[in-house]
């Protein structure tokens, strides 16, 4: 996978969010975009200690501290504030509630509306060696032209509509309830040919969110 944005929380009034949650969404970020803490930290224009004792909980980082670091990391700054439907941190570390998704945007420049794509995070965090995601494609929509390739592996469920599938030269058409997998390194595309939105729960390992 590769850039992203969630559009859906505002860090108005959020006091109650701790700072080690922060930290720790900034530092899953970091490590998903392939970040190293010294680049992320020139990126922001913050010093290494600093974002250092951010990541850890240690620091409470202001709000011009906190779009410094999203921008560094091709977020909206909304991303290191999950939406939630309650205040609960605990149920928030483990379930997402439908309609409370964070989206995800594989691109630094426009998302990926222009390719008639949208996608969201179905894990509760990038934190970890896998990511779920609600893939979705409008009729027509594609993942770009040009096929991908990346490390680790990627399977996926067809929820609603027809996928046509490239993988290393091949075309595959999928309907609902069919599945597919294979390694990240093979060149791949995912298409819509059909006339309804393409719905595909996706999972991949490990979790890689660059710009494509």
């Amino acid at each position: 996978m590769a850039g992203k944005s969630g559009k859906q929380a505002r860090p108005d009034k959020k006091d109650a969010i701790s700072g080690a949650a922060v930290g720790h969404e900034i530092r899953a970020m970091r490590r998903a975009v392939g970040m190293t803490l010294n680049e992320c930290a020139t990126a922001a224009s913050l010093s290494v200690g600093f974002l250092s004792l951010v990541e850890r909980g240690q620091k409470q980082p202001s709000l011009e501290a906190l779009q410094r670091i999203s921008a560094a990391l091709g977020v909206e700054i909304g991303w290191l504030f999950p939406p939630s439907p309650n205040d609960d941190p605990i149920e928030n570390k483990y379930v997402v509630r439908k309609g409370f998704r964070r989206r995800i945007d594989y691109s630094r420049l426009s998302g990926t509306e222009y390719l008639g794509e949208t996608d969201f995070l179905l894990s509760p965090s990038v934190d970890g060696q896998l990511a779920m995601s609600l893939m979705q494609f409008a009729p027509g929509g594609h993942s770009g032209d040009d096929p991908l390739s990346h490390e680790g592996e990627e399977v996926g469920y067809v929820l609603a509509g027809q996928l046509t599938l490239e993988v290393e030269g091949h075309t595959f058409v999928l309907e609902e309830g069919d599945s597919f997998g294979f390694s990240g390194e093979k060149p791949h595309r995912y298409i819509n040919a059909g006339q309804v939105t393409l719905q595909i729960i996706h999972t991949n390992t490990p979790v890689i969110m660059k710009p494509r």
